[in-house]
């Protein structure tokens, strides 16, 4: 059986446009009735969506500036202006804000450098996906029956992605071909899947939802396991072990039976879907690229010239500040050159070239210390369970931001939809708990 793990044409074929045609109407209906189910249904097909098929959904008239990820973000950022036509005050977290001044004088050096160009009004757009969706989910995601709703949505939206996913891998190996994705890995899966391991939203009792439940998080473990991506698997994991020293003894005990669970599921649903593929077997050749310099140089020499590329970029720059959203490369430039690397595949310096060191201190400090802070406070001192949950899953997602600085998984991208959503609905629900008094 061929294996590849490189791109294929199938990253550039985007969903029929019946798919952008129906969500602009469906969004639009729902802004002007239920502002609220509008953002829910952003919320699902966000994390639902194979990122690449969506990226090339364009229509003719809006071309390069609006693809189906765009305008799901536009439907809930709508959204949030009938919140205000409500007289609702607008909640913007201090650290939000930081992260919008820097990218504002970020936007300004861009401007200044190379004026109003389609390249620079890409990097202005990217980088601002992970604010807004954050701003957004801030205002919306606010009380126990929202996050259970939030939960939910994000649940089925990543089980969706499976689907697909199961799919996409099916037809490859109909074909003969064993082939690598990273489409369907935006979806938020693995933070559910990470939070799922020690609390479930139901009762020990509730043996049959507890089974459905699982089994859903097994199947998004899976997707996540045959996307073949060593970044998630090694963050993953580290998030998992460093995660027990947050969690409480009681969920720790639980999270013993539910690893067992978890594995007996993956072993019996794999054999069931994907009978050819062993998933251990797997696993170990992708880890084999760190076991030897050779491989480890073959597998990551184009990131190490890019990442270089991007500290002299840095020091080059206002060490301060950077060089802002767009990098000196990208201006007239189709592709990269050999010399220059993979550009944007490792985290710290990328922030460090476009944001200089205060972009490093607030994306890879201030935000994942904060965020967790304030997610502790939910899951341990909130009698909801939801609240609790969405807390965990808080605590998951900055954990993995951090472990992730090595590789390609940041907030500058634009791939950062379900992140900013996280990000978000931990700090509305922590505002508003904050304000009731139930959280000090």
């Amino acid at each position: 059986m061929e294996f590849l793990t490189t791109p294929t044409q199938y990253s550039h074929i985007g969903y029929p446009l019946i798919f952008w045609y129906g969500c602009a109407i469906i969004g639009l209906i729902l802004i002007f009735i239920r502002p609220w189910w509008a953002f829910l249904f952003s919320v699902f097909c966000l994390s639902a969506r194979n990122f690449h098929a969506a990226v090339f959904t364009r229509t003719p008239f809006f071309g390069p500036y609006m693809n189906l990820n765009d305008l799901l973000i536009w439907i809930s950022l709508l959204g949030i202006i009938f919140v205000v036509l409500k007289k609702e005050k607008i909640y913007i977290p201090k650290i939000l804000i930081a992260i919008f001044i820097i990218l504002i004088i970020g936007n300004l050096q861009s401007l200044v450098n190379y004026g109003l160009i389609e390249e620079v009004l890409r990097r202005i757009w990217q980088p601002a996906i992970f604010p807004l969706t954050f701003l957004i989910s801030a205002n919306m995601v606010k009380d126990e029956r929202k996050a259970c709703l939030f939960y939910w949505t994000l649940y089925f939206g990543a089980l969706t992605a499976v689907l697909q996913h199961m799919i996409f891998l099916g037809n490859a190996l109909y074909s003969g071909t064993q082939m690598r994705t990273i489409s369907y890995i935006s979806s938020g899966g693995l933070f559910l899947l990470i939070g799922g391991i020690f609390e479930s939203p139901f009762k020990k009792s509730d043996v049959f939802r507890n089974i459905l439940y699982y089994t859903g998080l097994t199947l998004i473990g899976i997707s996540y396991i045959l996307s073949l991506t060593r970044g998630i698997y090694v963050a993953g994991l580290c998030t998992l072990i460093i995660i027990n020293f947050f969690i409480i003894k009681k969920a720790k005990i639980k999270k013993v039976f539910n690893v067992v669970i978890l594995a007996i599921l993956v072993i019996f649903l794999n054999k069931i879907f994907f009978p050819q593929l062993d998933i251990i077997n797997i696993v170990r050749e992708r880890f084999k690229s760190f076991v030897y310099p050779e491989t480890f140089n073959e597998a990551y020499q184009s990131r190490l010239i890019g990442s270089q590329t991007e500290i002299d970029i840095w020091l080059d720059s206002p060490i301060i500040l950077g060089v802002g959203n767009v990098l000196p490369y990208e201006i007239g430039y189709k592709g990269y050159d050999p010399e220059t690397g993979a550009l944007y595949h490792v985290a710290y310096s990328t922030y460090l070239a476009h944001y200089g060191i205060i972009g490093l201190l607030i994306y890879a400090i201030l935000l994942p210390y904060l965020t967790i802070k304030v997610a502790m406070k939910l899951y341990r001192e909130h009698l909801f369970q939801y609240c609790k949950i969405i807390g965990l899953i808080g605590v998951a997602i900055s954990l993995f931001s951090i472990f992730s600085l090595p590789w390609s998984y940041h907030f500058l991208g634009a791939t950062s939809h379900i992140d900013g959503l996280i990000y978000g609905a931990v700090w509305g629900l922590y505002n508003k708990e904050r304000n009731n008094g139930r959280i000090t």
